[in-house]
């Protein structure tokens, strides 16, 4: 047994290379994503998740750690946006008890549902919850807080300060 495997095995808490790859490909999905809105390309509340698997639901250490490469997704489709003129609203998704639900999303004025996105009954934050501290910026974010049948969802909305979160104002 080699030297690697026997400490492995001795330490179970590190991670393996099954482990390694698994996040290799989370965080690759996270650093090359792209979205075209240009010309006739339009977004249905297109969205992406980063937890297929729903690992995070095994801690909210884990959870945490899905939530790096989701917000990391969320600055660079931003960035890509801003470029853009078409209108467009850009936002994140968590569901503190159902990880593998928190999603990206990208909407645009499409034939399907109405534009912009409505967040109706949604609360704002002024401090935030242990989930997203030290993963979210409240200076550069806003979150709302969405309760339904006993649960909630944060919602993460770019501030309005800048031309990438164009017609956020109407949020």
């Amino acid at each position: 047994m080699s030297r690697v495997a026997k400490h492995r095995k001795a330490c179970p808490g590190v991670r393996n290379d099954a482990e390694l790859e698994y996040w290799r490909g989370v965080w690759q999905s996270a650093r090359t994503l792209s979205v075209d809105i240009a010309g006739d390309n339009w977004c249905n509340y297109w969205h992406e998740h980063f937890d297929w698997e729903s690992r995070g639901t095994r801690s909210r250490l884990e959870h945490r750690k899905h939530l790096r490469p989701l917000m990391h997704a969320f600055a660079r489709v931003q960035s890509q946006l801003h470029q853009q003129s078409k209108p467009h609203q850009v936002f994140v998704s968590i569901y503190p008890n159902d990880p593998g639900s928190d999603a990206l999303y990208v909407h645009t004025p499409n034939p399907h549902s109405d534009y912009p996105a409505e967040f109706g009954g949604m609360q704002f934050v002024t401090w935030l919850p242990p989930l997203l501290i030290g993963v979210v910026s409240l200076d550069r974010y806003r979150v709302g807080v969405t309760r339904y049948e006993g649960d909630h969802r944060f919602t993460i909305l770019p501030r309005q300060d800048g031309a990438a979160v164009r017609h956020a104002a109407t949020l």
